[in-house]
C-alpha cells in the first residue's frame, strides 16, 4: 500500500512540474496585464505549489533532503513572484511576513545541507563532495532574496507600479529556473552541470528583463 501511494503522489509531482513548466513558457510569452497573463501566472504557480506539497510528501517516503529543500526554494520563489503580482496596493499582510520566514528556513536547511555533504563527502542522487556547490549557491540565493524581501518588509510598504513588476519578474524568474532546473536533471541526469546551468542562464536573463522594465521598454497593465 505504501509504494501505491508513494507511486500516486510521484506521478502527481511530475504532472504538476511538466505543467509548471509549460506554463511559465506561456507566461514569459504573453503580454504582461489581467487577463493571459496573470491567468497562467495563477496557473503556474498552483502547480508550483503542489511541486512544493508533493515533494514534502515524498520525502517522508524517503527521497533525499536536498530534494525536499529544492522544491521548498522554487515553491517560495514563487508564491513569493505571485504576491507581488497580485498585490497592486502595496500592503503587508500575514501571508507576506510566513513567506519570508520560510524563505530564512529554507535558506539556512540548503545551508546546513551543503556543509553535511562537504564533511561527509556524500552527496544526494550519489554525488560526492564536489557537489557541496549546488546547496551552498541555492542557498545563497534564497538568502539574497529572503534579506531584500526583509529590507521591503522594513519599509513597511511594499513596492506598487513600475517597481512592483520588476521584483514580481525577479521572484517568477528565480522559480522558473529551478522550474527547468529540475527538467533538465530528469532529460540529462544529475550533476552539477544540469543542476547550476540554469541558474547561469537564467539570472542574466533576470537581469535584463528587470531593467527592461526600469527603462519601460516591456509595458505592464498589470
Amino acid at each position: 500500500m505504501t509504494m501505491e501511494i508513494d507511486s500516486i503522489v510521484l506521478y502527481i509531482h511530475i504532472a504538476c512540474g511538466f505543467v509548471a513548466l509549460v506554463t511559465s513558457a506561456l507566461a514569459f510569452a504573453t503580454k504582461k496585464g489581467p487577463k493571459a497573463h496573470a491567468k497562467v501566472g495563477t496557473a503556474y504557480s498552483f502547480a508550483m505549489l503542489g511541486v512544493g506539497i508533493t515533494s514534502t510528501i515524498l520525502f517522508f517516503f524517503g527521497a533525499s533532503t536536498f530534494l525536499l529543500f529544492i522544491g521548498f526554494f522554487s515553491t517560495f520563489m514563487v508564491m513569493i513572484g505571485w504576491r507581488f503580482g497580485r498585490n497592486r496596493k502595496g500592503e503587508i499582510e500575514t501571508i507576506d511576513k510566513a513567506l519570508l520566514g520560510l524563505g530564512v528556513i529554507g535558506a539556512l536547511g540548503l545551508f546546513a545541507l551543503s556543509g553535511q555533504i562537504f564533511v561527509t563527502e556524500e552527496g544526494p542522487l550519489g554525488q560526492g563532495r564536489s557537489f557541496g556547490i549546488v546547496p551552498l549557491v541555492f542557498g545563497i540565493i534564497c538568502t539574497a532574496l529572503s534579506v531584500f524581501l526583509f529590507i521591503l518588509h522594513k519599509a513597511e510598504k511594499l513596492p506598487r507600479g513600475k517597481n512592483r513588476i520588476q521584483v514580481h519578474g525577479i521572484f517568477m524568474g528565480s522559480g522558473t529556473i529551478a522550474t527547468v532546473t529540475a527538467f533538465t536533471i530528469t532529460v540529462l541526469g544529475s550533476n552539477i552541470f544540469t543542476w547550476l546551468g540554469a541558474t547561469a542562464i537564467g539570472t542574466p536573463l533576470i537581469i535584463y528583463n528587470t531593467n527592461l522594465v526600469k527603462k519601460d521598454k516591456i509595458k505592464s497593465d498589470m
